[in-house]
């Protein structure tokens, strides 16, 4: 989109905020009605974020804008279903927010191949929203945490990008699966168990590479 009609559609969308700011602050002061401030917090933010993705929706170049509009969005939610609905289970709140911190760096990368570093802090806040909602596992949480942590990078290697895939993040990727998986199992002493099996993975990784040739 032109720059000039991308000012003109931000111009109009800020405009029309700020009317309706102005309208609601002064009919609260006239007394038409009384303002629940903390009710109006949430809807202001959500409506800040949409802002930052107009912006990035009239130029996807732009595409910084994702980060703090989907952040305001995620605050926004929080806040008003907080009041909404009572204060939220501090689990579930936490994983709204870094859920909505993450999505954008997806969207980022779906938007802008190029930029497959956005997966990797994108996989993480994921995975982090994720075991927010367990409670209080920390064998189950770590597990899961290294899981998520393999399936990132795994997703940085298969995912299609402009230099083709990088394989050396199936090496971090193959380590954390590891560890994911022994911790899970309920192993307490991993030191005694990494060793042997980065040995076994090398022998292997050896004899495929010699009856490929």
């Amino acid at each position: 989109m032109h720059k000039s009609n991308r000012r003109f559609i931000l111009s109009i969308v800020g405009g029309i905020l700020l009317i309706v700011a102005g309208a609601v602050f002064l009919l609260s002061n006239l007394g038409v009605f009384t303002l629940n401030w903390e009710m109006v917090i949430g809807p202001l933010m959500a409506l800040g974020g949409l802002v930052f993705l107009v912006v990035f929706i009239t130029n996807t170049d732009e595409w910084w804008a994702l980060i703090p509009g989907f952040i305001l969005i995620g605050i926004g939610i929080n806040t008003f279903m907080g009041q909404w609905l009572g204060t939220l289970d501090g689990r579930i709140s936490g994983a709204i927010f870094l859920a909505f911190v993450g999505l954008p760096f997806f969207l980022i990368y779906i938007f802008h191949q190029q930029h497959w570093w956005a997966i990797i802090p994108g996989g993480v806040l994921l995975t982090l929203a994720g075991l927010n909602l367990i409670e209080d596992k920390m064998a189950l949480e770590g597990g899961l945490f290294f899981l998520g942590l393999a399936l990132t990078f795994g997703l940085v290697y298969f995912l299609p990008k402009p230099a083709g895939k990088l394989k050396w993040a199936l090496y971090p990727a193959g380590v954390l699966l590891v560890l994911g998986v022994i911790i899970l199992l309920g192993v307490s002493d991993i030191s005694g168990y990494i060793w042997p099996l980065a040995l076994l993975i090398g022998g292997g990784y050896v004899l495929y590479r010699a009856i490929r040739k």
